[in-house]
């Protein structure tokens, strides 16, 4: 099967035997791993998983966002750009749109979109200084596909900022927690990342799993 990132052919598929039990793909190209596209969850079958996810205003769930907000915060101070002159898209925001409201409070301009609860497509015809993508990325049906969208909506020079945790190899991906959640179907790694900047020409400005800040260069490149 061809990797549905960089789109090599003949990845290497392999067996998880330890619960719960599913099929995989790894391109030695890249590195992304992803699932067996015949073994995903249904559309319903995602998004009731989805509707038990706590996001809401958690003391927790603050303090593992922080780090991708001070990037935010510290990218705006660079470019010496007040927060009521920057627009935000938070990409997959969820149901309690939470980083979205944070960040709003923030005085950041921030439109919020999320396949399932805030679909509103004009979200998705308008440019951004920054776009945001917390606990998304892992869920990709069609990375290339939905990156390629995100580029297209950055404004040049902004910046992507991801939070998606990387694996560690075929031989460490058995046991790893990460892929137990079966809406969890798409896992990069560290040269992954770097695949995704140097193919796309985007500067990796943050390589710090869980933490990924990419910037696009100031002519466009898509």
């Amino acid at each position: 099967m061809d990797c549905l990132l960089c789109q090599a052919p003949h990845t290497a598929p392999f067996n998880v035997i330890k619960k719960p039990e599913k099929s995989y793909f790894h391109c030695a190209f890249c590195d992304l791993i992803f699932m067996n596209p015949a073994e995903r969850l249904t559309s319903s079958q995602e998004k009731s998983r989805y509707d038990h996810h706590q996001n809401e205003d958690m003391k927790g769930y603050r303090a593992f966002l922080e780090p991708l907000v001070k990037d935010v915060e510290q990218f705006t101070k660079n470019v010496k750009r007040d927060p009521v002159d920057t627009s935000i898209l938070d990409f997959g925001c969820g149901p309690t749109a939470f980083l979205g409201n944070w960040l709003t409070e923030k005085n950041f301009r921030v439109t919020n979109y999320d396949l399932f609860y805030h679909p509103d497509q004009d979200a998705l015809r308008k440019s951004y200084n920054i776009i945001t993508s917390t606990e998304v990325w892992e869920h990709l049906h069609e990375p290339r596909i939905e990156i390629i969208k995100m580029l297209k909506m950055l404004k040049p020079g902004g910046i992507l900022a991801i939070m998606t945790s990387s694996h560690k190899g075929e031989a460490a991906f058995h046991d790893w927690y990460y892929r137990r959640d079966l809406t969890h179907v798409t896992f990069f790694s560290e040269k992954t990342m770097k695949w995704i900047a140097d193919h796309f020409k985007l500067q990796l400005l943050k390589s710090r799993s869980p933490y990924w800040i990419f910037q696009k260069a100031e002519a466009p490149t898509i």
